[in-house]
C-alpha cells in the first residue's frame, strides 16, 4: 500500500485504489463537485466503508466552510442525513469523514424507475425531513439535487 503524497489540487487525480490516508485505505472515487472529491475508504482495523470528502479548493474561506460543515453536520443525528464522523487532513487540505451509502443517488434511481405518486411523495417527505432537521442545527445544503441524494 502507498501512502498518500499530493497537493490539493491533486487530490482527484493522483488519489488510487490501495493509497493509505491515516488509518484508512482508498476502494474507490465515488464522486466529485466543484470544490471536493469524495473516495469510499475503509477502515485498516475495522473493515467499515465510510465516504471520505477530500476539499480540492484551497482557499481559506472554502476551507472554514468545510470545516464549519462538518461541525454542525457531526452533531446532527437523523436517517435522512449522512452523519460525518471525523476530520482528517490530507496534505495540508481538510477532509470529512462520513457513513458511506450504499445505495444510488436519486437521480441514478430515477434513471431506471418511475416511482408511484405514493412513492414519490414519500421520497419527498423523507427529504424534507432531513433538510428540515439540517436547518434546525443551522445547516443549509447549497446543492440539494437528485445527485446528491443518496438513497439507502
Amino acid at each position: 500500500m502507498n501512502a498518500f503524497r499530493a497537493t490539493p489540487s491533486e487530490v482527484g487525480s493522483v488519489l488510487e485504489p490501495g493509497h493509505v490516508i491515516e488509518r484508512y485505505t482508498v476502494d474507490k472515487r465515488i464522486g466529485e463537485g466543484g470544490m471536493a472529491v469524495v473516495f469510499r475508504v475503509r477502515h485498516n482495523q475495522l473493515g467499515s466503508s465510510h465516504a471520505l470528502k477530500i476539499l480540492t479548493a484551497p482557499r481559506p474561506r472554502i476551507r472554514e466552510r468545510l470545516l464549519q460543515e462538518g461541525r454542525l453536520q457531526a452533531g446532527l443525528r437523523h436517517s435522512n442525513v449522512v452523519s460525518v464522523t471525523d476530520v482528517l487532513e490530507v496534505n495540508g487540505s481538510p477532509a470529512l469523514l462520513m457513513e458511506y451509502v450504499a445505495g444510488p443517488s436519486l437521480a441514478q434511481w430515477l434513471r431506471e424507475f418511475r416511482p408511484s405518486l405514493e412513492d414519490a411523495l414519500a421520497l419527498f417527505r423523507g427529504i424534507c425531513e432531513g433538510v428540515q432537521e439540517a436547518h434546525h442545527h443551522g445547516l443549509v445544503h447549497r446543492d440539494l439535487k437528485p445527485a446528491n441524494v443518496l438513497l439507502a
